[in-house]
């Protein structure tokens, strides 16, 4: 074979392949609707959705190896397309006993742990066991909560209290944070380039072309040293950022406080709470506790994360929270006619002013009548949206961090910052629901 055919067969053999995440995306379309709760906005799955479910319990990637590369041969995308349209119907029950579990969850008023984490692999094993919920199931949804979140957080959250009623241990860690917080320090470097790559990252690709070059320069970004810089500066000069970490809810106070170790804070922002409270919170998340380090070594490290840029370690997770703040501060649902800076971003607020809930709030601004008090919090979140938003994704991004999970992939960040929208836009809906069925029983 001569090296010009054996480069032929080679690039017959790459335009044939399929990239895996382009299989899962058409398959998950393909089942249509009943798992709208499983689906993120542009209709394909969460990631938590191919993370709990797909992978691990439909596709069995332990079992079935061959689905797990990230480009797919042709007869394997095949396969992988017809298992997962396969599981359409229990697909579909799942999706019905997440909400469910969910409104259970609300009912019991829990909080502790995430719901899809949780939640999303014994969903689908009901699905599978006794098929669709019916009304009867809701004893078999309490008995499942139980059972999930019973003696959950007690131990850990134990072993924590006790280790930091320790005095020695609490001034250990007090001497690590003010070594930490000393370390981080900040340059002239210039910013401009990172957020001139950023309407790259967050704007349209049309093509194959495109989308590899919207990743190339998303790399680039997460080595660049802006978001780095920018965070070590809210430790003091905070004349050099774009905007007020206050008035986009990062943190109550500028410049940014040396974190706490424990006790009562002022602020209830995300850059305010103590460490302890950070790792009570990863405690409190964590699916399986057995991955993590130990307690000790895990308030050290989060002592050193505290201190970071943004309170994040990984520079993955600086760039995106950066790029999720300028996403955010594009985000205005109760403005008229807003203009965007981004695609992403405005495909976003596109969204978010046709929800009924914000088009209500609107009608009752503009025509200047009172806001019911249980309605006023979330016209407030309207109002400023970027802070509950980069709240939300500042506790994801902590989450990424404790775990080093990554945040390369273009494509895996823009569905992020795209899903936190959508959580909060989700979380203010259920209130408005709940503030309804008040009155309702009032």
């Amino acid at each position: 074979m001569s090296i010009g055919s054996a480069a032929s067969e080679a690039a017959v053999s790459l335009q044939s392949a399929v990239p895996r995440r382009a299989v899962i995306d058409r398959a998950w379309r393909a089942i249509g609707s009943g798992v709208e709760v499983l689906s993120a906005d542009d209709g394909g799955p969460l990631r938590r959705t191919v993370k709990r479910i797909l992978d691990p319990l439909v596709l069995r990637l332990r079992s079935n190896t061959a689905f797990s590369a990230p480009v797919l041969a042709p007869e394997v995308a095949t396969a992988m397309h017809a298992l997962i349209v396969g599981r359409g119907p229990q697909l579909r029950a799942t999706a019905d006993w997440f909400v469910m579990l969910k409104t259970e969850r609300r009912r019991q008023r829990i909080t502790t742990g995430n719901a899809q984490e949780l939640y999303f692999p014994v969903c689908f094993e009901l699905a599978v066991t006794k098929g669709v919920p019916q009304v009867a199931d809701q004893r078999t949804a309490t008995e499942v909560l139980h059972d999930l979140h019973r003696g959950r957080d007690r131990t850990a959250i134990e072993v924590l209290n006790r280790h930091i009623e320790d005095p020695d241990v609490v001034a250990r860690l007090a001497r690590l944070r003010d070594r930490s917080w000393r370390d981080v320090r900040s340059d002239d470097a210039i910013t401009g380039p990172f957020f001139a790559g950023l309407t790259t990252v967050l704007g349209a690709a049309g093509s194959h072309r495109e989308m590899t070059a919207r990743q190339r320069v998303w790399k680039a970004l997460i080595a660049d040293a802006t978001p780095y810089n920018l965070g070590a500066s809210v430790h003091g000069t905070v004349a050099t950022l774009p905007w007020s970490i206050v008035e986009i809810g990062l943190s109550s106070v500028e410049p940014q406080r040396p974190p706490a170790i424990d006790g009562d804070v002022d602020g209830h922002r995300p850059m305010d709470r103590s460490v302890v409270d950070r790792v009570r919170a990863t405690l409190r998340r964590a699916l399986d506790r057995d991955e993590l380090p130990d307690v000790p070594l895990l308030c050290a490290e989060e002592v050193d994360r505290a201190c970071a840029p943004w309170g994040l370690m990984s520079e993955d997770k600086q760039a995106a929270l950066l790029a999720g703040v300028e996403m955010a501060t594009d985000l205005r649902p109760l403005g008229d006619s807003v203009t965007t800076r981004y695609e992403l971003s405005a495909r976003v607020q596109a969204r978010l002013v046709k929800e009924a809930y914000v088009m209500h709030a609107r009608r009752y601004l503009v025509a200047g009548e009172a806001v019911h008090p249980r309605q006023r919090q979330v016209v407030d979140d309207l109002a400023a949206f970027a802070r509950p938003y980069l709240s939300r994704l500042w506790a994801r991004l902590h989450g990424r961090d404790v775990w080093q999970e990554s945040c390369g992939d273009v494509d895996d960040l823009r569905s992020l910052l795209e899903g936190v929208a959508r959580s909060v836009s989700l979380d203010h809906r259920q209130r408005i629901k709940a503030m309804l069925e008040l009155q309702v029983a009032g």
